[in-house]
C-alpha cells in the first residue's frame, strides 16, 4: 500500500452527545478573528485561561462544551472505513505567526472522511504536543488543517517523538524565520505531506474545536496512534522559537470515546 495514497483500516473515535448552538467559524473566517486586535499568547493573562474574556469573538473558549485538545484514555470499537488522504508534494510556502511555524499549501492534497472531501490549507506544529495518549504527551504535535466546500473544518494530527532526524521535515526546520514573519516562499523548495504519515494507520477520532482562538467547535479531529521521529536537535530548535504553544486539556464533558486497532 502506498503511503501516498491511502485508507485506514484501524481507528479510535470520540463521539459526542452534546448538541449546541455554538457559534462556528469557516477556516478563513477563524483565520481572520485568530489575527484580529484581540492579542492572546500562551502565558500570563493572554494565556488561554483568559482566552474566553479577551474578545466576545472568542467567548466559545471558555463557555464551550466540545473544545480541545483533550486527553485519550479508553473508548468503543468503532468501524472507520472512509477516512483517506491523498497526497502531492506543495512549494514551501512559510511563515512564524507568532503562534507557531505554519506553512500554507496549494490544491492537491485531500482529506476524506465519511465520504466528505477536505482541502488541506495549512499545517503547523505545537511545543509540547496538545492532546495527550492516557496521560502521556509528545514533545511536538504536527497539525494538518483541512476545510471542505462547505466551511466545515477538519484537522489531521500527528504526534511527534525524540529520535532520529526527521529528513522530511528539515527543509522546513532550515526555512524557519526566527521572528513574526509574513508567508515567504523558499524557491526550489517543496514537502511531501504523505511523508510526514505514520506507517501505522491507527488513529483516534472525535469532534472538537480549533485549540487556538477563536476556538470555534464542530472540528472533525483525527489523530494518528503511533508518532513519527523528530531529532533532539530539531526540537530544541522549535522549542527556542517557541518554548510552549500548546493550549491544556479540556473536559471532555458527555463526549465519548471508541477506538479501532490496525491489525
Amino acid at each position: 500500500m502506498k503511503r501516498r495514497d491511502f485508507l485506514t483500516k484501524t481507528t479510535q473515535i470520540i463521539g459526542t452527545g452534546v448538541t449546541g448552538a455554538m457559534p462556528f467559524y469557516s477556516f478563513a473566517k477563524a483565520l481572520a478573528l485568530s489575527h484580529n486586535e484581540a492579542k492572546w499568547g500562551y502565558i500570563g493573562n493572554l494565556g488561554p485561561k483568559y482566552w474566553g474574556t479577551i474578545s466576545s469573538e472568542y467567548r466559545i473558549c471558555q463557555t464551550g462544551l466540545q473544545q480541545s485538545p483533550i486527553n485519550f484514555k479508553q473508548g468503543i470499537s468503532a468501524d472507520f472505513a472512509n477516512f483517506k488522504i491523498t497526497s502531492a508534494q506543495v512549494p514551501l510556502k512559510i511563515l512564524n505567526n507568532g503562534h507557531s511555524i505554519q506553512i500554507n499549501t496549494d490544491p492537491g492534497n485531500l482529506l476524506q472522511l465519511d465520504s466528505i472531501y477536505f482541502q488541506l490549507k495549512q499545517f503547523h506544529f505545537h511545543h509540547p504536543s496538545e492532546h495527550k495518549v492516557r496521560g502521556k504527551s509528545y514533545p511536538m504535535e504536527l497539525h494538518l488543517l483541512y476545510e471542505n466546500t462547505a466551511g466545515d473544518v477538519a484537522v489531521v494530527g500527528v504526534f511527534l517523538t525524540e529520535g532520529l532526524e526527521n529528513k522530511a521535515l528539515q527543509p522546513i526546520w532550515d526555512a524557519m524565520p526566527l521572528n513574526k514573519q509574513p508567508e515567504t516562499l523558499i524557491l526550489g523548495t517543496t514537502v511531501d505531506i504523505s511523508r510526514f504519515l505514520p506507517q501505522n494507520q491507527s488513529v483516534y477520532r472525535y469532534r472538537g474545536s480549533l485549540t487556538t482562538p477563536p476556538c470555534s467547535e464542530l472540528v472533525q479531529w483525527v489523530i494518528f496512534q503511533e508518532p513519527i521521529e523528530i531529532s533532539k536537535a530539531q526540537i530544541e530548535k522549535f522549542k527556542q522559537i517557541f518554548p510552549h504553544n500548546a493550549r491544556p486539556i479540556q473536559h471532555l464533558n458527555r463526549r465519548f470515546s471508541s477506538y479501532k486497532i490496525q491489525k
